[in-house]
């Protein structure tokens, strides 16, 4: 009996040291992108300088009426800018470039890819609220922002958003070399883009119209904008934005699947 509480006890200790040293793992991995995120120059021009001075001009240019609906749309639309730069181009072209590193570690090691890729999402999460915080500063500044229900919704939505685009950048960052990325990471950023806001509630409707808002309701930043704009259907928006978002990610995490067992 005291051999068994021993050798239990030890193999306790154990897991917990293991378990002491992933976190440590962890947290060294997410400090270290972090400081590589800051010092790259295209992460600081293309998600933080440009969205906030899109969004300047935008409120100064246009002459934004003291409409709250309408500033906060664009303000999100400046969120989504940086983001979806930050998710789609610079974090796709960060995987590419460790790729080969994360998979000899995934090879002898039991760090798997899939630790690999919670531990950038950390850092795309606390990047993202990172632009987040100053957009929302420069709404401050401007005065083109009330706190209210609506806007912290938008704000929460936008940073699941997030995390959405991240794990589709990552797929993508483990699936193709840096010049390719190069190449098709900004337009398929534009092309996401395209489908975040609805395309009835701009232009009249027509055949076109219609096609392209039903494509746009198979994925998940539909369904935020009318949680935006039904605050009164929430429980069924925010539904179908889950169902939305789980469904349209299975193709990435197969890709995410498929390269790791090949390369195995």
């Amino acid at each position: 009996m005291t051999l068994v509480l021993k050798k239990s006890t030890v193999i306790t200790k154990q897991s917990l040291n293991g378990t002491g040293l992933t976190i440590r793992r962890l947290n060294m991995i997410t400090a270290i992108q972090l400081k590589q995120v800051i010092r790259n120059r295209r992460f600081l021009i293309f998600t933080i300088i440009f969205p906030t001075l899109w969004y300047w001009m935008m409120i100064k240019l246009i002459n934004v009426p003291h409409n709250q609906t309408f500033q906060l749309i664009l303000l999100v639309l400046a969120l989504l800018i940086g983001i979806l730069g930050n998710s789609i181009v610079t974090f796709s072209k960060r995987i590419a470039s460790n790729r080969r590193f994360y998979f000899l570690q995934a090879r002898i090691s039991q760090y798997s890819i899939w630790r690999y890729m919670g531990s950038q999402l950390i850092t795309q999460v606390i990047l993202n609220l990172v632009i987040t915080i100053l957009l929302v500063l420069l709404a401050c500044i401007l005065q083109t922002i009330n706190f209210n229900h609506s806007t912290w919704l938008a704000l929460g939505l936008v940073n699941i958003l997030g995390i959405y685009l991240s794990v589709i950048g990552f797929a993508f960052g483990i699936s193709f070399d840096r010049t390719s990325i190069d190449a098709g990471s900004t337009p398929l950023m534009f092309l996401l883009a395209i489908f975040i806001v609805p395309w009835n509630v701009f232009l009249p409707v027509n055949s076109m119209i219609k096609l392209m808002t039903s494509v746009q309701k198979l994925l998940p930043s539909y369904y935020a904008y009318q949680l935006v704009q039904q605050g009164d259907q929430l429980i069924k928006n925010c539904s179908l934005f889950s169902i939305s978002a789980a469904l349209t990610l299975v193709p990435f995490l197969l890709i995410i699947w498929f390269n790791l067992h090949r390369r195995m």
